[in-house]
């Protein structure tokens, strides 16, 4: 859990990084709150929901949200790392 929390904290700092580059901004912005979003719905249904749903439509559900928050992750250290290269680079 700690993992992800510092990838979340990864993309919002991708966005404290490209302030000023409005776009980027915003493209991080939403990588980080698609982030949030796909964290939480698989903490959620997965503590609650999926008990009640049969095991084939739960790993599909499943697995289209854990794809979803990886994508995100990934996405966000990509931003993150443009980020840094924006600084350094004149």
């Amino acid at each position: 859990m700690l993992v992800a929390l510092v990838l979340v904290a990864v993309a919002l700092a991708a966005v404290v990084l490209f302030w000023g580059a409005w776009l980027w901004m915003a493209v991080a912005a939403v990588v980080a709150v698609v982030q949030v979003a796909a964290l939480r719905r698989s903490e959620r249904f997965s503590a609650r929901v999926w008990r009640s749903v049969p095991v084939g439509r739960r790993r599909q559900r499943e697995q289209s949200i854990e794809t979803a928050y990886v994508v995100c992750a990934v996405a966000g250290v990509v931003l993150f790392v443009g980020a840094l290269v924006r600084l350094v680079a004149p």
